[in-house]
């Protein structure tokens, strides 16, 4: 009887709100794997099928994202031509307690969860990588530690389409499709990997679609470049803003925790690995550059992990919005302190040069390989 009792005062605190069940748990009794362990970030890497959360914050700071009533899937990709249904890698997305919650299929590939408030606009999106856990590859000369991939490359093998990875303009969190492996030319424009959205038409960059507010709003909208100042980012004039991105993580950073943009220049990974920024003449095509040799043929490496591929993966053009140039042209981008239009990259391609110092604009989508933060 005392234990009918006792069985009946649990059941009555339980339904009485007193006795609740852990929000920590899945709908399975599992725990959620907490992905910010070592720090919050805009992209969160996912190696194992599970159930994961992170909290609901602005980057890598720890400022909540706002008042938030529901988290979903943007979009999902296998970086690859076919394209996923919904729910295929990334499925049972919720927000509660101030984190984000959702299961993990165990597929390859990227996915991006948006947080939202009562209206439905996009508080805040986090870029979800499923892949495997890239690799460290030491570059020479003290220069640093990079990724052996590209940001949401599901492979870092030579020749394999799916190493090419997202692409983003510059000082934007948010990513963009690249190549799905299908490089076949219609108009000169070459087709994006498949994902389970059709994503909206790109827009003008103006005193509305070219602020900040609007690309967190709208992660999925690839603004074009104005005239002006020839970056996504509007400023009336001819003027930039050159702190989204910085040797220091941003809160716009797109890498994950412990993982920043590189520097470029004489100070930067690519110009002190290779001992110089002048560009190296290569006398035959390169559709991917191996950084773990010496360009000049000798024995001399230049890291301690090679090979380290950098495909070419393509390039979104700023004044267009179009995809074109894989397995052509690949640019890759730093951090950059500069005042006038352009940001510097590591680029290379079929023109037979490889340049660790170029300009590129800022509204242009570019590669990302990620340096690690000392």
């Amino acid at each position: 009887m005392k234990r009918i009792g006792l069985s009946i005062m649990l059941l009555a605190l339980l339904f009485s709100g007193v006795v609740s069940c852990d929000s920590n748990l899945s709908s399975g009794g599992i725990p959620y794997v907490d992905l910010s362990t070592n720090g919050t970030a805009n992209c969160y890497i996912v190696s194992h099928a599970g159930d994961y959360s992170f909290p609901a914050v602005i980057g890598n700071s720890l400022d909540p994202v706002g008042n938030v009533a529901s988290a979903e899937v943007l979009w999902e990709s296998f970086a690859s031509n076919v394209a996923p249904k919904a729910g295929d890698l990334v499925s049972e997305v919720l927000y509660k307690d101030g984190k984000v919650m959702f299961k993990a299929s165990g597929e390859k590939g990227n996915a991006v969860i948006a947080a939202k408030d009562d209206r439905g606009t996009i508080l805040w999106s986090w870029h979800i990588w499923l892949t495997d856990t890239p690799k460290e590859q030491v570059y020479a000369n003290n220069a640093g530690t990079m990724m052996d991939r590209n940001l949401g490359a599901i492979s870092a093998v030579p020749g394999n389409s799916r190493s090419y990875g997202l692409l983003y303009q510059w000082g934007r969190k948010d990513p963009f499709l690249g190549s799905g492996g299908v490089l076949e030319y219609a108009d000169g424009v070459q087709e994006v990997a498949a994902s389970s959205i059709v994503w909206p038409e790109h827009v003008p960059s103006d005193a509305s679609n070219g602020t900040i507010e609007y690309a967190v709003a709208n992660p999925t909208t690839f603004i074009m470049e104005n005239e002006a100042n020839r970056d996504w980012l509007y400023t009336g004039d001819n003027t930039v803003e050159k702190t989204r991105w910085q040797p220091t993580k941003t809160i716009y950073d797109p890498c994950p925790a412990g993982w920043v943009i590189p520097e470029c220049g004489p100070d930067g990974i690519w110009g002190k690995a290779l001992g110089t920024t002048d560009d190296w003449e290569n006398e035959s095509n390169w559709d991917s550059v191996n950084f773990g040799i010496d360009f000049s043929r000798t024995d001399i490496t230049l890291g301690s992990e090679g090979p380290i591929w950098y495909p070419a993966a393509g390039l979104i053009y700023g004044d267009d919005g179009n995809f074109r140039g894989a397995s052509e042209m690949g640019g890759y981008w730093s951090v950059s302190n500069s005042n006038h239009h352009y940001a510097l990259v590591f680029a290379f391609g079929t023109y037979g040069y490889m340049m660790p110092n170029i300009d590129a604009l800022r509204s242009y989508g570019c590669s990302v390989r990620c340096q690690k933060i000392k």
